[in-house]
């Protein structure tokens, strides 16, 4: 099939135009992320209702909703082991859409049961460290491998054997 010059153009401008298109409609996100000092803190929205996880987390926001709230959304509040509990301020305002926000919950210092918080914080950095190791490890083995690199040039050539 022979294609003239001006539908291969028109094709093409069809296709820029729904991709583009595409594109816009699939809109973009602003992330808060929310730390805890000591980490592993449990992140709710204030009343408790809504859970996102054990800090540090990363909230995703649609940013066009976003706009229309003022950049406004419910606060945070951390929970640690010992009860003691920590808030933004609520609502919690997003100045920067583009890049999102960090917030840091620092644990009441006089607030009880500190060493649980720490040993808790200690055994959560213990597993994220593992898991980062065993990710690093997983990676060295996809890199290693002669099969990622492809087929070698000269004796074996395609059996990732040569030099």
């Amino acid at each position: 099939m022979k294609l003239s010059v001006q539908t291969f153009h028109s094709t093409f401008a069809r296709t820029a135009l729904l991709f583009g298109a595409a594109l816009l409609l699939s809109g973009c996100s602003t992330y808060i992320t929310v730390t805890s000092e000591p980490e592993g803190a449990r992140i709710t929205d204030p009343s408790g209702t809504v859970n996102y996880g054990i800090a540090p987390v990363s909230v995703e926001y649609d940013t066009s909703e976003l706009e229309g709230q003022q950049g406004m959304v419910p606060g945070f509040k951390a929970t640690w082991v010992s009860g003691a509990t920590a808030e933004t301020e609520n609502p919690f305002i997003i100045t920067d859409l583009k890049y999102g926000a960090n917030v840091l919950l620092k644990r009441p210092a006089d607030a009880p049961g500190l060493e649980k918080d720490l040993e808790f914080a200690l055994k959560r950095a213990q597993q994220r460290a593992k898991q980062a190791e065993a990710e690093r490890d997983q990676m060295q083995l996809y890199l290693n491998d002669s099969w990622f690199w492809g087929p070698r040039w000269g004796w074996g050539w395609g059996m990732g054997v040569g030099f």
